[in-house]
This record gives C-alpha cells, sequence and structure tokens, in this order.
C-alpha cells in the first residue's frame, strides 16, 4: 500500500454527472461535497475580489458562490 501524498493538482473532477446549478448561492453541492474550485484575488494576505462562478472539487458541477448579502437576516450598514 502506498501512503504517498497525492498532488493537488492530479485532483481532478468526475465530469461525468456534473450540472450546471447557477442561479441560487449555495455552500454544499448536490453531490454533498462543500469544497468548491473558485477564481480569487488577494490583497494583504486576504481574499479581496473572487468570481460567483465556482466548480465543485468532487463532481465538477457549476455553482453560485454565496456572499455576506445572501446570508439570511443581512442588512446593509447605510
Amino acid at each position: 500500500m502506498d501512503n504517498q501524498p497525492i498532488p493537488v493538482s492530479s485532483l481532478k473532477p468526475d465530469y461525468e454527472n456534473a450540472m450546471d446549478m447557477r442561479g441560487t448561492p449555495t455552500h454544499l453541492c448536490v453531490c454533498g461535497s462543500n469544497l468548491w474550485n473558485i477564481k480569487a484575488m488577494f490583497e494583504d494576505y486576504e481574499i479581496s475580489m473572487y468570481f460567483l462562478d465556482m466548480e465543485c472539487a468532487l463532481c465538477g458541477s457549476w455553482a453560485t458562490a454565496p456572499t455576506l448579502v445572501d446570508s439570511p437576516g443581512f442588512t446593509p450598514d447605510y
């Protein structure tokens, strides 16, 4: 049994059952995964911007990323 670490670059979704679920923001994919591939920008060691389209790291389905405005009870401070 080989217990060597697997490089993250070799972990690819199985696109056979991928779906396009974009629209309503979500944290959880229909396959049960909550790990997403996203495109993000960093400034001063923090995420400063990210795209709303995200891909499930497990099954390859597309979904819409949640934002603070999407959280229940959100009230803007203006």
